[in-house]
């Protein structure tokens, strides 16, 4: 790679980078990308990489595709995230959910739509998620 080219490869990531992280502020809010996301990406290695992989190829990159809407995007990833258990994220998505304009009984439907494919238990995890995040019962 000439000198010139890893420039605009370094351009390109910090762009992805900034856009990642208008996505994450938005969707999450400013608080939340401070703390969860820039503060890993200080210093060197597995961790800060992780980081910063985060803001520019999932939020930098994926997110802000043109072809979905962020309401649908979210939609698919509470989905994804909820066949897989992982309530964390179930959590940070129902916000990220609402933020992107989906409603509380949208997702709750959503959740209950899962039942089939992903099985009660896991369905239901994820129903205990949504309601705690949505603070309904």
């Amino acid at each position: 790679m000439t000198e010139a080219e890893a420039v605009d490869a370094d351009r390109s990531a910090a762009a992805r980078q900034a856009a990642g992280e208008r996505v994450v502020a938005e969707m999450l809010g400013k608080e939340f990308l401070a703390a969860n996301m820039k503060a890993v990406q200080e210093g060197e290695g597995p961790v800060p990489s992780m980081g910063r992989l985060a803001l520019e190829h999932v939020f930098g990159d994926i997110w802000t595709r043109p072809g979905l809407a962020r309401r649908d995007r979210s939609l698919i990833t509470l989905g994804v995230l909820m066949a897989q258990g992982h309530q964390t994220e179930i959590g940070n998505h129902v916000v990220a959910g609402r933020a992107n304009g989906l409603s509380p009984e949208e997702i709750l439907e959503a959740v209950l739509h899962t039942v089939p494919y992903i099985g009660y238990p896991a369905a239901g995890q994820a129903m205990a998620t949504a309601t705690r995040v949505l603070g309904q019962p």
